[in-house]
């Protein structure tokens, strides 16, 4: 395999971990994510570099606190892990 195709192949595993994880931020939604995650308070600390998007608040999960919390997390491990599996094979 050469480096480009492995570079290649890196780059779509990216791609699809991020997908994994915007689906599974519309999927909870934003009321499940504060019970279930311990996000980062943004009051302390907050400047331009820590400011986010409509994207960046979907992206964003925390911690997970609560059993329901840890189930998500575990499966999204598990369908990015899935998917960059295929990808590595295919």
């Amino acid at each position: 395999m050469e480096d480009a195709e492995v570079v290649r192949r890196i780059f779509f595993s990216f791609l699809s971990a991020l997908c994994v994880i915007f689906i599974a931020g519309v999927l909870i939604g934003p009321r499940n994510k504060e019970k279930w995650f311990k996000l980062r308070d943004m009051r302390k600390g907050f400047w331009f570099f820590n400011r986010r998007g409509i994207l960046g608040e979907t992206l964003r999960f925390g911690w997970p606190k609560t059993k329901e919390g840890f189930q998500a997390a575990g499966a999204m491990l598990v369908a990015i892990a899935l998917t960059t599996y295929i990808i590595f094979i295919i």
